[in-house]
């Protein structure tokens, strides 16, 4: 029988780091440890540590499992239980062992009996240990920072980490997770995981007009961070999505107010991931500004309407808006007009005709003009516009790459790593240009004198322009990924092609 170690946290908010408070915290620990009905026994760990969030001190309880590798759904779940032990840069590799004896001097919580059933220590009660133990030490050896963005329609960013670093691991190397993003979908995650923050959630209209459960990342800060994805977006998408001119931006609008709402005065808006070009004014009505025609009858904005509108009250805008801090986290730089614009780029990737993006070309920029406001600005033509309209009521435009990896601390996690996994599901020119999530991750490669590969679905742009664009790059992992089990795929990749550049560009190893 071999056996695995599956690591699970558990943070809990203290007054004071008492032996009293700190067995209490294990007590409960333990119990619902034992309440669960995976196949288990473990060690512990500990460590005290501060909330950003809460300003108060925190003492985190680290449990690890033990599962049976056989118990396919059970180590899944387990898995699932990491990001805590990733966060505190805590992970140590998964271990092998065929007994228990191999663990080494780690107390038991407890014994599987025949029949499969937990009996913990000390005649069922759940176990507490006699003395409070010390923070596990960093676990020692050849260092990998995984750091992708998410590949498309397959899986996130978090769980493409996950999968490699389990890779990783089985091969003894030492992992840290790091998943990243730029603005578009993923960021909300990428930026809590990074950063220890925590979720809201707060319910709003999406595509069709339901209103649904939407998700508010809580930074320290303490920073909000919602997803236009999330609203309007891929995240959203459905069977009956309205047709393309009949697609408002008007979620995202009601996410910002609910986030309002909840107290935040400081909102980072990731941009990429929608499926709008209503030059974000469907956002604006949200959140107050009226647009009527001719005979001043009012208008709710969505491409099919934009000729029709004739006036633009700001009036009703939120009042609150004037007190927020808005960052506009766009993932592309392109332009609101023009060739290299919102509509002439992206909106065929959204769906939009050639008479259609000819006939709302002409309507961004006459309202553009009436809105005020620089339609040539970088970024205020990401989300179909919703950069510039979110522009124009004061908010600040930023390179999504650049905000998500400085506030997750890539730097310095690049520069103690000995190699840099990155990639995403599909890495061409579009990738480089506007900067995308890998390329910003690549870049910071040259800077810290750190070697790494590119990890994609799919590689639309030649290896020797990527190695000659990037002189730190040892090599591209191309691993198509359609069905599941993908996890088996990327494992596979990651053996056939990682290892061989680690070990032949780096450590010798492999």
């Amino acid at each position: 029988m071999i056996w695995h170690y599956f690591p699970i946290g558990m943070r809990f908010p203290v007054s004071d780091f008492s032996e009293e408070t700190k067995r209490a915290c294990w007590k409960t620990a333990f119990s619902a440890v034992f309440a669960s009905d995976a196949t288990q026994t473990g060690l512990y760990e500990a460590c005290e540590s501060y909330d950003p969030i809460t300003q108060s001190p925190v003492y985190i309880c680290i449990v690890c499992y033990v599962g049976i590798k056989q118990s396919r759904a059970a180590g899944e779940t387990l898995h699932a239980l990491d990001a805590l032990m990733t966060r505190l840069c805590l992970y140590k590799p998964l271990v092998q062992a065929n007994d228990l004896e191999s663990f080494g001097p780690y107390p038991i919580l407890g014994e599987i009996d025949a029949n499969g059933t937990i009996r913990p220590n000390e005649a069922g009660a759940p176990f507490i240990p006699t003395e409070t133990p010390v923070p596990m030490q960093v676990s020692k050896g050849f260092r990998i920072l995984i750091a992708p963005d998410s590949m498309k329609d397959v899986c996130d960013a978090e769980r493409l980490s996950r999968v490699i670093g389990t890779a990783a691991a089985d091969c003894g190397l030492r992992v840290q997770r790091m998943p990243v993003a730029d603005g578009g979908e993923g960021t909300v995650r990428a930026l809590v995981a990074g950063t220890n923050g925590r979720y809201d959630t707060v319910t709003c209209e999406d595509l069709n007009g339901d209103r649904v459960k939407m998700t508010v990342g809580v930074i320290p800060g303490p920073v909000a961070v919602i997803e236009a994805a999330d609203a309007v977006g891929f995240s959203r998408r459905a069977a009956h999505t309205p047709p393309i001119e009949r697609r408002s931006s008007f979620g995202v609008g009601m996410l910002i107010r609910k986030t309002l709402d909840l107290g935040y005065r400081r909102i980072w808006i990731g941009l990429g991931g929608s499926l709008t070009v209503d030059l974000g004014l469907g956002a604006l009505h949200a959140l107050g500004v009226r647009f009527t025609d001719a005979d001043g009858e009012e208008i709710s904005p969505c491409p099919e309407t934009l000729s029709a509108i004739g006036k633009i009250d700001r009036t009703g805008l939120d009042p609150r808006i004037a007190q927020t801090e808005l960052t506009i986290l766009n993932d592309v730089t392109a332009p609101l007009l023009g060739q290299d614009g919102a509509l002439n780029v992206f909106g065929p990737q959204k769906g939009a005709e050639p008479a259609q993006i000819d006939a709302w070309e002409h309507e961004f920029a006459r309202l553009a003009s009436v809105i005020g406001g620089d339609p040539h600005a970088p970024g205020s033509g990401a989300a179909g516009g919703l950069g510039f309209a979110l522009a124009s009521i004061g908010g600040r435009l930023a390179k999504g790459s650049d905000a998500v990896l400085d506030r997750i601390g890539i730097g310095p996690a690049i520069r103690e790593a000995d190699f840099v996994i990155t990639g995403e599901g599909s890495f061409d020119k579009q990738s480089i240009h506007y900067e995308k999530a890998p390329a910003a991750v690549l870049e910071r490669l040259s800077d810290a004198d750190r070697p790494g590969c590119l990890f994609v679905g799919r590689q639309g742009i030649d290896s020797s322009a990527l190695l000659r664009e990037y002189p730190k790059l040892k090599g591209v992992a191309v691993c198509p990924i359609g069905d599941e089990p993908f996890d088996e795929t990327i494992r596979a990749a990651f053996a056939k092609s990682v290892l061989p550049m680690i070990g032949k560009d780096v450590a010798n190893i492999g």
